[in-house]
């Protein structure tokens, strides 16, 4: 009877509430149509987030910056200057967004934000190395080159960005003669790494020949010469190599 009673008082103080207007009824189409604007900004931000993901992994590739972890302190401390951190922080920034998105929906309540984010963050990276395995992101690189693609165009362009200045240099070798090697670079973008380089090799470099594309780490000595602390063989579709 109290239980009843009770109820009957809820009820009774629900419609006082709505009838002098402190509370507003919603249409269930309402409700329906705040779901959908939920999951479409949820599936746009996802789709953002792999994409930049996926290209924060291309373009270390593409410019075979990841030579640098096998370089020594140095090579790891100049790998960790040229990460592209302004897009990992976009992409942060993307993430909080989806998980504040995602409190909207009535399972995120039954998790903690923190498990939240880094599902979500672990779901963002698997599918954007995946994504990376697509020829999408070679395809737009060529377009940017070719001034075709607008807008993210300059993003691609970074990719071909000289980081001579740092003790970073690639080229197609032309000449070795003993530890000396001479490298050519021409990407066309006309900036410090284009030309040719004297390189003096490292110890134990790897086997090279002429044509090998090659991805230099070293120093600038008084006479020209690249005093050259590392090595590696670029992959033949490394388009930033010409």
């Amino acid at each position: 009877m109290n239980e009843h009673k009770l109820e009957q008082n809820i009820k009774k103080g629900v419609l006082e509430k709505i009838k002098s207007g402190s509370i507003h009824m919603r249409l269930k189409s309402y409700f329906t149509a705040r779901l959908f604007l939920v999951i479409f900004f949820t599936v746009l931000a996802l789709l953002i987030s792999v994409f930049v993901i996926s290209f924060v992994f291309f373009s270390i590739n593409e410019g075979g910056h990841q030579f640098l972890l096998g370089f020594g302190s140095k090579g790891i401390s100049t790998f960790f200057s040229i990460f592209p951190w302004m897009l990992l922080v976009v992409d942060i920034v993307i993430l909080i967004l989806l998980e504040w998105l995602l409190q909207g929906l009535k399972f995120a309540y039954r998790f903690s934000l923190i498990t939240i984010f880094i599902v979500i963050f672990l779901s963002s990276t698997i599918l954007g190395i995946i994504f990376n395995l697509t020829p999408i992101h070679g395809i737009l690189l060529d377009k940017a080159d070719k001034s075709e693609l607008p807008i993210i165009g300059k993003i691609y362009e970074s990719i071909h960005d000289s980081h001579s200045d740092i003790g970073v240099f690639k080229g197609t070798i032309s000449s070795i003669k003993d530890n000396i090697i001479i490298i050519s670079h021409n990407d066309k973008d006309y900036d410090a790494d284009d030309g040719t380089h004297n390189v003096i090799l490292p110890e134990n470099y790897p086997s090279l020949n002429l044509g090998d594309k090659v991805y230099v780490f070293g120093s600038s000595a008084s006479n020209g010469l690249i005093i050259a602390t590392g090595i590696n063989k670029l992959t033949t579709n490394d388009a930033d190599v010409k």
